[in-house]
């Protein structure tokens, strides 16, 4: 019964975690800029892959749950860090394409 519960539970947060980065992925190809697709990537492909990772514990390998559990601390340190990398190599780039352009006329 209990083996049960949580392979449902599992299967649960599985399709939950594949269904949010289904929509986060949607939304980075359909948004226009680079700063609208982290949006979009930032406030749903995180818990996306925690869910996904977190459907992991269903599976009663004590090795995949503790490998699960070191992937998830280092996607919410990464995660925020790489966002901010991008936006910022995106913002420093159009700020120099702007420079060019003034120079130019």
């Amino acid at each position: 019964m209990g083996a049960t519960l949580l392979a449902v539970l599992a299967s649960g947060l599985l399709v939950l975690g594949l269904s949010l980065a289904t929509i986060g992925l949607y939304g980075m190809l359909r948004r226009r800029d680079v700063f609208h697709q982290l949006h979009a990537a930032g406030l749903v492909m995180g818990p996306a892959v925690i869910l996904v990772l977190l459907a992991s514990v269903g599976s009663g390998s004590w090795e995949i749950v503790t490998s699960a559990a070191l992937v998830v601390l280092f996607v919410l340190v990464t995660s925020p860090l790489s966002g901010h990398a991008i936006a910022q190599a995106a913002h420093r780039r159009r700020r120099r394409l702007s420079e060019d352009a003034d120079r130019r006329a």
